[in-house]
């Protein structure tokens, strides 16, 4: 009798500390048995599906320059421009910036109400900036704008740029 209860005891104790070792989290991948949609990740256009490993040491700011001024003086577009460039620049366009800039690009996106207003970008003060300025405020942002270099290569990037110049025709 003695002897079953003992092994009751480990019984119970075993539980407890295999229960203690389960920690919820819901921005781990979960492994299963049958995969439920409801349960897989979701991505938006302006979030990381995933972090960076630790101990990770961005290639973005030892590729680019520094400034976007910098930028302005050293990038130039390497992606020629092409109907294709265009209508890629134009969805990318429409994905992630018009939320902010608007559809027109003069600043007058959704988040208007919300936050304040981003600039129009079709003055002429931007018009006469050079390609690499505005490819470095989509890779780095600016005071108020994200930064878009995780999210969007730098063909993607520079095809935006080509969009951008014709809004601002």
């Amino acid at each position: 009798m003695k002897a079953f209860r003992t092994l009751n005891h480990l019984a119970v104790l075993g539980a407890l500390w295999g229960v203690s070792g389960c920690e919820i989290n819901s921005s781990d991948t979960k492994v299963q048995w049958m995969p439920d949609m409801a349960d897989g990740p979701t991505v938006k256009a302006q979030e990381d599906f995933l972090d960076p490993p630790d101990n990770v040491i961005s290639a973005v700011g030892i590729l680019y320059p520094k400034t976007p001024e910098e930028a302005e003086k050293v990038l130039t577009n390497p992606l020629p421009s092409s109907e294709l460039a265009l209508k890629k620049g134009e969805h990318l366009y429409t994905t992630f910036c018009t939320v902010c800039h608007g559809p027109d690009a003069k600043g007058g996106g959704s988040i208007v109400d919300v936050f304040p207003r981003p600039p129009d970008i079709t003055v002429s003060t931007y018009k006469s900036r050079a390609d690499g300025f505005f490819f470095h405020r989509i890779t780095f942002g600016s005071a108020l704008m994200p930064s878009y270099g995780h999210a969007i290569s730098p063909d993607e990037r520079w095809a935006i740029v080509h969009y951008l110049r014709t809004l601002q025709k």
